[in-house]
């Protein structure tokens, strides 16, 4: 013989059903919610990546030259000076970045200052940039490996 206590305890009723499928409904809800949010922040990170990353490859391509003074073709520290061009958008949908490069003097001999700033239009057409700025010393490259030799 089963007694009464025993039979309610055999399973869910179902008032509990529906409050745990009304809790779930309105997680999923908040989940969509802030989905679309969570998209856009991840696309601008990468945009803002791809900013920092054209950024840097013009600043290391000036840190590349290979003499002082202008003279042929061959990359030159004197030939370092202020720029402004465009990167189109690729077939993925990235935005149009505008790369612009300041050239200073510095109370530092034979240095210049390189501030390097790309800017971009996200997807909710706000204005967004990135700006990378570093010092670049004339030091003559063919002697980058005088400190290894023997004194």
């Amino acid at each position: 013989m089963h007694s009464i206590a025993s039979r309610r305890q055999g399973g869910f009723t179902l008032v509990e059903v529906l409050v745990a499928f009304l809790v779930l409904t309105l997680g999923l809800l908040a989940v969509i919610r802030v989905q679309p949010a969570l998209r856009q922040h991840a696309e601008l990170a990468r945009q803002r990546s791809e900013a920092t990353r054209l950024a840097q490859q013009d600043i290391e391509g000036l840190r590349s030259f290979v003499q002082i003074g202008i003279a042929g073709t061959a990359s030159a520290f004197d030939a370092i000076v202020a720029a402004a061009y465009a990167i189109e958008p690729d077939a993925l949908g990235s935005p149009r970045y505008a790369v612009e490069r300041r050239v200073d003097a510095v109370s530092i001999p034979n240095a210049r200052a390189i501030d390097v700033t790309v800017r971009w239009l996200d997807r909710a057409g706000e204005p967004q940039q990135a700006r990378l700025t570093t010092l670049i010393a004339a030091s003559d490259p063919s002697l980058a490996a005088a400190i290894l030799l023997p004194r």
